[in-house]
């Protein structure tokens, strides 16, 4: 079948939606509120059947050209992770300020509630990071705009996930290590689905999750003569006090000046990076482009330190 021959009619019935849900996707309209579930299910029937809309300047939403970037924390979390996702959420900001959109930064711990932030301010996007899948379900049926999620693993094929390939790191750390039973030091994340992918690696007693209350330096006094793999950098510039840094692989995420010592060995996973993939699949998704990643699970690969 030509292109010229597909219908708004011929998506609706491959998405098996309305026609007027069609037109409302396909010309971004604010007439109707429309899920963003529903959203990528017809910009995926579009996208098989090869269909080109063309918009007319009647139809085109006018946009507030912001962004949001929510950063989701918990009362439990450290300084140390704050930093991270503060890191993060300035690389996003590099990147969105490229594509000619400003920035609206949210940080909460009660997300259901701070996520008003999206319709209040009429954002035309919105970037959330860490998040579980409960508390997903219950922001996506609410707001009508891309949402794309950062540092979480959702089972859901219609949102985008941004996220390490933490199979990955730790096969290297081990492999850099030359062991197989190394301990853990991570931050304490609310995705469930990511913290159980690092846990299933390693022994209940090899792992140190960063809480306030809880004390690094008598673990790793523990683990004096042991390997282990460190995730983020504040926790391993931290550890490099207490223990022999040739014992230890720290996962970096920044790109500013390295703060660990110049003989530690470094997983890059740079927020750069992460920032860049994910302003790309908005990229898509704002342009109504149908040439878009068909895996929602966009993992980003370990890489190693330059010398």
């Amino acid at each position: 079948m030509s292109n010229n021959k597909i219908t708004m009619k011929d998506v609706a019935t491959e998405a098996n939606v309305s026609l007027a849900t069609v037109s409302y996707v396909l010309n971004n309209s604010d007439k109707e509120k429309i899920s963003h579930s529903t959203r990528l299910k017809v910009l995926g029937a579009a996208k098989n059947l090869n269909y080109v809309h063309i918009k007319s300047e009647k139809t085109i939403k006018k946009e507030s050209k912001l962004i949001g970037i929510i950063i989701n924390l918990s009362k439990e979390n450290c300084s140390s992770k704050k930093y991270l996702y503060y890191d993060l959420a300035g690389e996003l900001h590099k990147q969105i300020y490229k594509m000619g959109y400003d920035t609206v930064f949210s940080t909460t711990k009660e997300i259901e509630e701070d996520a008003d932030i999206i319709s209040k301010r009429s954002l035309d996007a919105a970037f959330i990071i860490d998040i579980n899948s409960n508390h997903m379900m219950k922001i996506t049926t609410k707001y009508y705009v891309p949402i794309i999620f950062i540092d979480s693993d959702l089972d859901d094929p219609l949102f985008y996930n941004v996220f390490p390939d933490y199979h990955e790191i730790i096969k290297l750390a081990k492999h850099l290590l030359k062991e197989e039973n190394i301990y853990l030091i991570m931050e304490d994340i609310l995705n469930q689905d990511i913290k159980c992918t690092i846990l299933a690696h390693f022994k209940e007693e090899d792992v140190f999750i960063n809480r306030p209350n809880l004390n690094l330096k008598k673990f790793l006094a523990r683990k004096k003569g042991r390997k282990g793999l460190i995730i983020g950098d504040l926790l391993g510039l931290q550890s490099e006090r207490y223990i022999d840094n040739n014992d230890i692989v720290v996962v970096s995420f920044t790109d500013g000046p390295n703060m660990l010592l110049p003989d530690t060995r470094r997983i890059i996973i740079s927020n750069k990076a992460k920032a860049k993939a994910a302003v790309q699949i908005l990229e898509h998704l704002l342009k109504m482009d149908y040439d878009i990643p068909s895996e929602h699970r966009i993992l980003l690969k370990p890489e190693l330190k330059k010398e």
